[in-house]
Parts: C-alpha cells; sequence; structure tokens
C-alpha cells in the first residue's frame, strides 16, 4: 500500500496540477484580502427573512466577511466568522483537483496498468483518497492559517492560545465537510466517467443548493424532500458555519454528514469501482 501511495503522490507531484492548485490558492488569499477592504464588509449568498425570525436566528444565514460590529475593536468571533466566510473559496480548488487527478488515469487509460501488474484496484483507488484527502487538508489548513494572520494582522486583533484552538476546532469541522465533499466527487466520477459532465453536475448540485437553501431557510425543516437534498449539499453547512450558526444543531449536522460520507458513500463508491470496467 505504501508504494500505491508513493506512486500517486509522485503523480501528483508532477502533474500540472502541482502549478495550478497552488496559483487557486493564491487568487482565494488575494479575493479574501480583496474582501477585507469593502466599506460595510462583504455579504454572499444571503437571505433575510421578516423581524420575527430574524430575532428567533439573528437574521442571517451565508458568507459574512469583515462585517464587524465596531472595526476598531472586533470580536474574535467575527474574526474567526470572516475566516469561515471565505474557505468556501476552496470548495473550488477541492472540486478540481479531486475530478482532474482521479479522472486523469482514466481518461489515457494508464489505470490499467497497476491493474495489470496484480494490484487490486480497491488498493488503487484507496491511495488516491488519501492522497487527495491529505492534499485536501493541507491546502485547507494552510489557507485557514493565512486568513487568520491577515485579518489578524489588518484589525491589530492579537488572538491567544485558546482562540487559536478554538479556530482550528471551527477549521477542523469544516474540513469534514470538505472529506464527505471529496467522496460525493468521487463516487459521481465513477458514476458518469465524463470529466465535462461530472464538473457541471457537481457545480450545479453545489451551487443550486445553496440558491435553494438561502430562498426556504426561514422554514427549512417544513420541506420534506428538498431539505434532504440540501443536506447533500455542502454549502449548507459551509453557509451557516459562515454565519455562525452553531445553536442550532449544526455540530451533530456536520457529524452526520461526515458519518454519511464514510459509512454509504465511500462503500457505495468502492463497489463502483469493483464493477467497473476498463477500455
Amino acid at each position: 500500500m505504501f508504494n500505491q501511495l508513493k506512486s500517486e503522490f509522485l503523480k501528483l507531484k508532477y502533474s500540472k496540477l502541482s502549478k495550478a492548485i497552488p496559483i487557486l490558492f493564491l487568487a482565494g488569499i488575494v479575493l479574501y484580502g480583496i474582501f477585507s477592504i469593502s466599506v460595510g464588509g462583504t455579504q454572499l449568498f444571503v437571505s433575510e427573512g421578516d423581524e420575527e425570525t430574524n430575532d428567533a436566528i439573528q437574521g442571517m444565514v451565508g458568507f459574512f466577511a469583515f462585517t464587524f460590529e465596531n472595526s476598531n475593536i472586533p470580536k474574535f468571533s467575527e474574526i474567526m466568522q470572516s475566516c469561515m466566510s471565505c474557505n468556501v473559496f476552496l470548495w473550488i480548488i477541492v472540486l478540481i483537483l479531486t475530478i482532474q487527478f482521479f479522472c486523469y488515469d482514466y481518461s489515457v487509460g494508464t489505470i490499467k496498468l497497476p491493474v495489470a501488474y496484480g494490484i487490486d484496484r480497491i488498493k488503487v483507488y484507496f491511495a488516491k483518497v488519501i492522497i487527495i484527502v491529505l492534499y485536501s487538508a493541507v491546502c485547507y489548513f494552510l489557507f485557514g492559517v493565512a486568513t487568520l494572520c491577515f485579518t489578524c494582522f489588518y484589525t491589530g486583533y492579537a488572538p491567544c492560545i485558546a482562540e487559536i484552538i478554538q479556530f482550528q476546532g471551527y477549521v477542523g469541522l469544516n474540513f469534514l465537510v470538505m472529506v464527505s465533499f471529496i467522496l460525493l466527487c468521487l463516487t459521481v466520477s465513477i458514476w458518469l466517467k465524463n470529466i465535462g459532465i461530472i464538473t457541471t453536475v457537481l457545480c450545479l448540485f453545489t451551487l443550486g443548493g445553496a440558491v435553494v437553501y438561502t430562498g426556504i431557510w426561514q422554514d427549512f425543516h417544513s420541506h420534506a424532500i428538498l431539505k434532504y437534498l440540501i443536506w447533500l449539499n455542502p454549502l449548507y453547512y459551509w453557509m451557516n458555519m459562515g454565519s455562525f450558526r452553531l445553536e442550532y444543531g449544526l455540530v451533530n449536522e456536520i457529524a452526520g454528514y461526515f458519518i454519511f460520507g464514510l459509512l454509504f458513500l465511500l462503500p457505495v463508491s468502492v463497489i463502483l469501482v469493483r464493477k467497473q470496467e476498463f477500455k
């Protein structure tokens, strides 16, 4: 297994993705910097309810960057909210990395080589999954550190150790969502096979779910079918994390989404890999 992991790592290291992903990573940092100089902060995918609803759930859902109550004396929770909001840009990086890296061997036919040498295709699959998850983890936590440092420097806030640990805990929660999102991308990739179709479907699903959620979030739980579709959408969790609506069971929902990825999406993808025919 170690040799296969090393092989997949070298494929990633010497591929075009090794140059494209850092560029996208830096682009996300630049966008975050642009948001930091916007007057009054930046609000994305936001839906306001009536006065009674606003009082009950703080009247916001979505991504809020640099929306400080007092910009001269910001709260650390507001700083974390800004960092959490802009971390959502990394879903683009993860989407591209997962689809391109996983599908490349299938598109050029090199996936048949390890199988021809007697390496189990499931071992090959898990090696790819592990490399994608580890690379995404590095990108995600580096982005979190970069945005936190930038925001603290911009606001002049000096966080204590306990606050930094708290921030890393929230980043970890978001990463659990990212793991399930990766497994979802892999499952769809194995099923549809065509890179163009896969990218289109996943982009429409992710962004479409966010648009639907902002339209129905006030009576979200009353929708028998839509709520389950939205629960499958990673932006549901990232949007609520971006507005820090943790008091409404979001942590439990994130844990449930992560478990769903491990106990459902992962086994389904393994079954699809076993039944897949190489041409």
